[in-house]
């Protein structure tokens, strides 16, 4: 093996797992709801989250309470003098509902109006909330005249105010670590989803390497931005609870890596320097080059807060007036690879904006960009990029570690 260090920069879903838990937690807690809000005939499958994925509504804390939002005020208009009941979730009325296939098309048409609502300067929620506002409630004009409309809206990352987001994470994070974190009891007694229907990609053979030559020559650590804890020395209770949670770790355990010999730098590794520093949230977060020089420098020390300062240092010195600030780690001159495995675009710019940095900074650095075959449209994207194709994580490292002998 070259003596030359050689950085693996690991994304999470769609390149080490295929994620199942967080889609499968998502179609539970809104099948629950619906159910305890009377309509056991109701429900919903794999469609309608993916649907709101394509309209730009990623993220599944959102996509539950505008799933019910929909609903409810699509009740209201079926049923118009249904008496109004403050006490959420119950029955809302007599009539159940069993035209399943109506349902589904007035979530996929809402879906489109929702679409028409997203500010990209603010996250789905708060932007569907500031529209309708600003609107008269137009889309959701039933719901809008009932007191409960901003329980779709308002601390839906809340889990003391929000039961969406509770139900959602007591299922992603399982019954136990959902009580530890949180000290709730959770209504749901199951093991989390993340854990159990998360499927792993990377072979077991390469997970044990890994491990084993992590620091010899080789520097492999993950990049994600799943939720993660923050640096214990900051707690883990805040504003924030969607970037603090222990989702990253999940992945961790079901990789086996809990040992600390695969460091991960996640959205609550982020969420901590960019509070720190009074930034804006998610703006370290790739394609930026912090996320991959965080990661780059977490394999090397070891340490999650001293790795995001030196990753700071580097974005924010000036490499023609300042000395190398990561010298004890990597000298100048050094030459070093960095080889990233990524499914989208946004991994493989924060390696190749990465490689530019240190090359400033006087260190030879060469981008090797793997792109993780998944869809024919993301496929293109990684393409331009410059990245390689390959089928999956085992394809892509068959080829870095033949290159490497």
């Amino acid at each position: 093996m070259n003596e030359e260090k050689t950085f693996l920069i690991l994304d999470i879903d769609g390149v080490l797992l295929e994620p199942h838990g967080y889609r499968a937690a998502c179609i539970d807690t809104v099948n629950d709801f619906l159910s305890q809000l009377g309509q056991p005939f109701l429900s919903i499958d794999k469609t309608i989250p993916e649907a709101l994925e394509a309209a730009g509504i990623t993220a599944e804390w959102d996509m539950i309470p505008l799933i019910l939002a929909a609903f409810v005020n699509w009740y209201y208009r079926l049923y118009p003098h249904t008496p109004f009941c403050d006490d959420f979730p119950v029955p809302l009325g007599e009539e159940i509902i069993n035209e399943n296939e109506a349902f589904h098309q007035m979530l996929l048409e809402k879906t489109l109006d929702y679409q028409h609502m997203l500010d990209p300067n603010q996250t789905p929620i708060n932007s569907i909330y500031h529209f309708l506002s600003d609107n008269e409630g137009k889309g959701l004009e039933r719901l809008w005249e009932l007191p409960i409309r901003d329980r779709f809206f308002v601390d839906t990352l809340n889990p003391w105010k929000c039961q969406f987001f509770a139900q959602l994470m007591n299922r992603l994070l399982g019954a136990e670590k959902f009580e530890t974190f949180y000290g709730l009891k959770p209504q749901i007694n199951c093991d989390s989803y993340l854990e159990t229907k998360d499927r792993l990609l990377i072979s077991e053979d390469y997970r044990s390497l890994l491990s084993k030559i992590a620091g010899k020559s080789f520097f492999p650590a993950v990049m994600t931005y799943r939720p993660t804890r923050l640096p214990s020395v900051s707690g883990n209770k805040g504003s924030n609870y969607f970037v603090n949670t222990p989702e990253g770790e999940c992945a961790l355990l079901l990789l086996g890596w809990t040992d600390g010999s695969v460091p991960m730098i996640g959205a609550g590794s982020l969420c901590y320097i960019e509070e720190k520093y009074s930034l804006r949230r998610e703006y370290y977060v790739k394609p930026h080059p912090f996320h991959a020089l965080a990661s780059i420098m977490i394999s090397l020390c070891r340490d999650e807060i001293q790795s995001l300062e030196a990753a700071r240092t580097l974005c924010e010195l000036n490499p023609e007036k300042d000395e190398l600030p990561i010298s004890q780690w990597i000298n100048v001159g050094e030459s070093i690879k960095i080889v990233v495995f990524e499914d989208s675009v946004s991994g493989i710019k924060s390696v190749k904006n990465a490689a530019e940095i240190l090359n400033k900074w006087g260190i030879h650095a060469e981008a090797v960009l793997c792109g993780i075959h998944s869809t024919e449209a993301k496929d293109a994207l990684l393409k331009e990029t410059g990245a390689d194709l390959y089928k999956n994580i085992n394809c892509a490292l068959d080829a870095v570690f033949t290159q490497q002998t």
